[in-house]
């Protein structure tokens, strides 16, 4: 990654003021309490679309439920509104649980800050390189490039445009505060270092993804470490951000595609 870095983006990063932030076990205690949260806010909202489509539950037999529950786990419409219910409540905690550190600044804490056209460019440039070798690997080894979960959930989507936005803007702006702002910051100052810190926020991005089976996990990890690096190199959380956002683009045009 670094040979993407030029004098520029070199200088921007050192720069980047190092605002006061939590110390490690902060950051673990309150990025657990979010997460916790997350969790919960999923349930309830599958909950939610579960009762609002089946008044009849408690007269469905034991297998009967499972097929209720299974089929509504892949559901494009309850993936959907997951995702934006979980953006709104979980980002505003993230951005309340940075303002309560006394001497944080917010856009300083999660760096977010402009980078030049160019480097988000280079950037995409690496990303699109790392989809298409994932993408060739898939097929030779005779999977479909398309997930199980993207495909079910592509089809059940209605109307579809909610699908495209809670995949491309809603996720990547949640995931990308949490894992690559809040928890990476944190992180990267403590015992980890910064190499630490973007392994750790990488697998700890792919256990939210386990939806998927473990080749697929073994995709998103690779980009989990894409997205950090560039966090890490070029000192701002807007590029991995855009490669998050072209990512899921890709892969939800995969869907409507080659489904």
């Amino acid at each position: 990654m670094p040979m993407m870095l030029d004098s520029n983006d070199e200088a921007e990063a050192i720069a980047t003021p190092r605002a006061a932030h939590w110390g490690f076990w902060g950051t673990l205690v309150w990025g657990a309490v979010i997460a916790i949260i997350f969790v919960a806010l999923q349930i309830v909202t599958f909950a939610g679309v579960v009762l609002s489509r089946h008044d009849d539950l408690g007269r469905l037999s034991r297998s009967e439920l499972e097929q209720v529950f299974s089929s509504t786990a892949n559901d494009g419409v309850a993936i959907s509104l997951m995702a934006f219910i979980t953006t709104v409540v979980c980002g505003g905690l993230v951005v309340g649980v940075i303002k309560l550190k006394k001497g944080s600044i917010l856009r300083e804490y999660l760096c977010i800050k402009p980078v030049s056209l160019a480097t988000i460019g280079r950037w995409l440039g690496l990303l699109l390189g790392l989809v298409a070798v994932l993408d060739t690997t898939t097929v030779v080894l005779g999977r479909s490039v398309v997930s199980e979960f993207g495909s079910m959930s592509y089809a059940t989507a209605s109307p579809v445009w909610m699908l495209w936005v809670a995949f491309v803007i809603a996720g990547p702006l949640f995931e990308e505060l949490f894992f690559r702002g809040f928890l990476l910051r944190g992180f990267e100052a403590s015992f980890m270092g910064p190499i630490g810190a973007v392994v750790v926020t990488a697998v700890l991005w792919t256990a939210n993804h386990l939806q998927y089976d473990a080749y697929e996990l073994a995709t998103v990890l690779c980009l989990g470490l894409l997205f950090g690096t560039a966090r890490l190199v070029t000192g701002s959380l807007v590029v991995p951000m855009a490669l998050h956002a072209a990512a899921n683009l890709v892969a939800t045009a995969e869907a409507a595609i080659l489904r």
